[in-house]
């Protein structure tokens, strides 16, 4: 891997942050407790808690992500970031800029999911 393509990646990274760091900010807002004084009909406040169920997945799969992106930004200069970790082959650019957290070549990824 190039300086330019490591310097867009790292603009990648540093994008995909600053999104996540946003969307972790407005998920936590929305995840205030529902009080059980709160005068709504007891349909709503049923709703209100599962919708806040799936808020709360959402917020934990945002920040496992997120602190993936930033252990990747701390090792994205390091000689062996964008090679695979099971067969050292170089990943794909093109998916390292949809995913640049990935550790493995799409090859790879898929022979783990199997």
């Amino acid at each position: 891997m190039n300086t330019e393509e490591r310097n867009a990646l790292s603009l990648v990274l540093d994008e995909n942050i600053a999104a996540l760091k946003k969307e972790l900010v407005d998920l936590e807002e929305q995840l205030q407790p529902i009080t059980p004084d709160c005068s709504l009909g007891d349909l709503l406040r049923s709703e209100m808690m599962c919708n806040q169920e799936v808020l709360q997945g959402r917020y934990e799969t945002a920040k496992i992500r997120y602190n993936r992106l930033k252990y990747t930004k701390s090792k994205c200069n390091d000689d062996n970031y964008g090679l695979c970790e099971i067969c050292e082959d170089e990943i794909a650019l093109q998916r390292l800029m949809i995913m640049p957290e990935t550790r493995y070549c799409v090859r790879c990824a898929s022979e783990r999911k199997k």
